[in-house]
């Protein structure tokens, strides 16, 4: 059955113990959650409940899922659905509660009132993605005549797409019971819940809105054919850069095919940290005796191979004429870049491929600035990154780098399938790729062949947990991750079914200082990049980790602290109202996932830490900030102190964040077999290849490195390398 949707205002009716006579069985409903359907069983006898299952769910961990946990029980208790909330979790509570009731009205054999609407504009309001949505409803003779979404900020290609088209469902069939946006179900799920408010306040019964609606897109037999030039699998930053740069190259017809019904990838999520070795920009930053340190170290040790011999030699050559010329600014070199990512990544990484990256990657940010994408001039040491060579975009999240290139696809007339799931590979008899087959939402089947060959795009496999139980079994199923729900390995899978090698595949990562519970990256009140201007400390008010350490050090320093949650602790002068995801800092602040004082005292109360640890903490780093150093743990970066009130705290958590192994490339992007020879036709790029990061990637490497060898996949493909 089609899942119902109420909103979260619903006034429950109490049933008590003899109240009413039930009809014996089990009873199903479902109501909109906080993270989607809250979906219950109820069985009664003739007068009583006498059970409550909680039979699907995606209530977040620590929080709704309290509700998830005690709620059943305490119903069956109090024979009734009118029990006292989870405190923190009321949306979570409300779901259950009011689906519980649903599943009492079948038994009681009650229908939805009819419709009794009052004409005009009502409001409603809920809280979305990147902040609260508020939502006008136009009523006229009993139907919903228009949504209007004023001031919304919703993610672009992915909330303002679930607007549009749930918007748009609801007016055409007058009912909620319409499916969510994948990979939007936050927005989806806020909009229809103030829709419902709305619905409420003029007067409607939103049982009444509940019934379902026949698939829109119609099943039909055979097979259906098309062709291209070129195929591209994934809509995210490699497939959209590897498109541009086709079409750029003189490509006519280019098809993209994305799975999910939006585009962006993971790219559109990230926080557009983008490294590399850029002197225009870097001349502002001063090259300190702690830093000519790490360089010295890197190219005195003993080398692991050749290849890593010639790498540090390149890179002393490259060191030795910086010291000769006698500056004083920061030294980096795209050499320095490749041997900071291959002993970041513990020496497993592949110096051809890294060299291959960091040789093209200032290359591609001079092309994506062309494109449109604003680069700011600040450079500065993103999270999990060795070197002060990180770009920010001035755009939320990564809408600066998939809405220019989208923008210049859509210009130069790249096809789009949105909803089209690669299933599989087509080869000719001489083993040349030459297509893959397909299906749309309903189980339609699709073939696409290509005169260019195949570029698999499809990201990496973090949302995939059966693959990631088999390659990297100690993350736990329950673990959350920063990435779309689209991220399941399928181009892996695909690949590997016709021969192609893997690499790395038992190297995932998981990102330090994600939000707890959901493991999203946004809620905080700085900006994403550059950890030059925080600290992070622990439950008792201390710091515990160097924050500039690699990404691994950083969260095997968390699963230590107590209850494996700490605090990003910034002052005011790195917060501006809108966070990098487009968030209002001052919404965060009045619904929790930000703390906010002004003072350290104020703040230290709020988070439960004793406040004299704090002020002691902070008056430390700043005094660090003054010596530039670190003699505790050996920090690197200091831009400025905290001192500047009001003072924040942002809680975080690990979340599991990108898978480093996939296929195995050559330097052009194309796959390799188990030989070590290229598949013909078939090239990949991004996270669903292995063989750059190694064990650990670096902060601000994927950016550069998705877009980069989406590019080079491109012009290998055009050229039939």
């Amino acid at each position: 059955m089609k899942l119902s949707v109420l909103a979260t205002s619903v006034l429950l009716a109490a049933v008590s113990t003899g109240a009413y006579a039930y009809t014996p069985g089990t009873y199903t409903g479902a109501i909109a959650g906080q993270n989607g359907p809250v979906k219950v069983e109820v069985t009664t006898s003739a007068d009583k409940i006498l059970s409550v299952k909680i039979v699907d769910q995606k209530e977040t961990e620590g929080i709704g899922s309290k509700a998830v946990a005690s709620l059943p029980a305490e119903i069956v208790k109090a024979q009734s659905a009118d029990v006292q909330g989870v405190a923190g979790a009321s949306v979570s509570s409300a779901a259950i509660k009011k689906a519980v009731q649903e599943c009492l009205n079948q038994a009681q054999g009650k229908k939805a009132a009819p419709l009794a609407l009052k004409n005009g504009n009502f409001e409603g309001k809920a809280y979305g993605n990147n902040g609260w949505l508020t939502v006008e409803v136009t009523i006229k003779d009993n139907k919903i005549i228009d949504i209007k979404t004023p001031g919304q900020r919703e993610t672009k290609y992915l909330g303002d797409t679930a607007i549009r088209e749930i918007g748009k469902d609801v007016l055409q069939y007058q009912t909620l019971n319409v499916d969510n946006i994948a990979g939007a179900t936050v927005t989806s799920t806020a909009l229809k819940t103030a829709i419902a408010q709305a619905i409420e306040k003029a007067g409607g019964d939103i049982a009444a809105f509940q019934k379902p609606v026949s698939e829109k897109i119609k099943k039909v037999a055979g097979i259906t054919k098309d062709s291209a030039d070129l195929i591209i699998v994934g809509a995210g930053g490699a497939g959209l850069s590897a498109a541009v740069t086709a079409k750029d190259l003189g490509v006519k017809n280019v098809l993209v095919l994305e799975k999910m019904p939006v585009i962006g990838g993971n790219t559109l999520r990230c926080a557009s940290a983008f490294n590399a070795a850029d002197p225009d920009r870097q001349k502002a930053l001063p090259m300190t005796e702690t830093l000519k340190e790490a360089v010295v170290k890197a190219i005195s040790e003993k080398p692991v191979s050749e290849e890593h011999a010639k790498l540090m030699a390149d890179v002393k050559a490259k060191y030795e004429a910086y010291l000769k010329s006698g500056s004083k600014t920061l030294f980096d070199c795209p050499e320095w870049h490749a041997l900071q990512t291959y002993n970041g990544g513990d020496k497993v990484g592949q110096i051809p491929l890294i060299r291959q990256y960091s040789n093209n990657v200032l290359d591609t940010l001079h092309w994506m600035q062309s494109k449109g994408s604003p680069v700011m001039d600040r450079v500065s040491q993103g999270a999990g990154a060795l070197w002060q060579r990180t770009h920010q975009l001035d755009a939320p999240a990564g809408l600066g780098l998939i809405d220019p290139l989208y923008q210049s696809a859509v210009k130069q007339g790249v096809n789009f399938k949105l909803g089209m799931r690669v299933q599989d590979l087509i080869l000719n008899d001489k083993g040349r790729v030459i297509g893959v087959t397909a299906t749309d939402k309903v189980g339609n089947k699709y073939e696409f062949t290509s005169k260019d060959g195949v570029i698999l795009a499809t990201g990496g496999y973090s949302q995939n947990k059966e693959m990631r139980r088999k390659s990297a079994p100690h993350l736990t199923p329950e673990m959350v991750s920063t990435n779309q729900p689209g991220a399941t390995g399928d181009g892996i899978v695909i690949a590997t079914r016709h021969g192609a090698d893997t690499t790395g595949m038992n190297y995932v990562q998981v990102y330090p200082l994600a939000t707890p519970g959901t493991g999203a990256l946004q809620g905080r009140a700085r900006k994403m990049s550059g950890l030059d201007d925080v600290i992070d400390v622990n439950k008792n008010g201390e710091r515990f980790v160097k924050e500039d350490a690699r990404r691994d050090e950083f969260v095997a320093a968390i699963k230590k602290q107590p209850g494996g949650v700490v605090y990003d602790i910034n002052d005011s002068s790195i917060v501006k109202p809108l966070n990098s995801f487009n968030e209002d800092v001052e919404t965060l602040v009045s619904i929790g996932r930000i703390y906010k004082a002004d003072s350290l005292a104020d703040l230290a109360k709020q988070l439960g830490m004793p406040a004299d640890k704090l002020e002691a903490t902070v008056a430390e780093f700043n005094k660090m900030v003054e010596a530039k150093n670190d003699p505790k743990f050996g920090r690197k970066l200091f831009d400025r102190p905290i001192v500047k009130p009001p003072f924040y705290a942002t809680p975080r958590a690990p979340s599991i964040h990108h898978t480093m192994g996939g296929l195995q490339i050559s330097t052009n992007a194309q796959v390799l077999d188990k030989n070590g020879k290229p598949i013909p036709g078939l090239y990949a790029a991004g996270e669903v290849t292995g063989g750059i990061h190694g064990s650990n990637r670096l902060g601000g490497n994927a950016t550069a490195d998705v877009l980069t060898f989406g590019r080079i996949a491109a012009k290998s493909a055009v050229a039939h390398k």
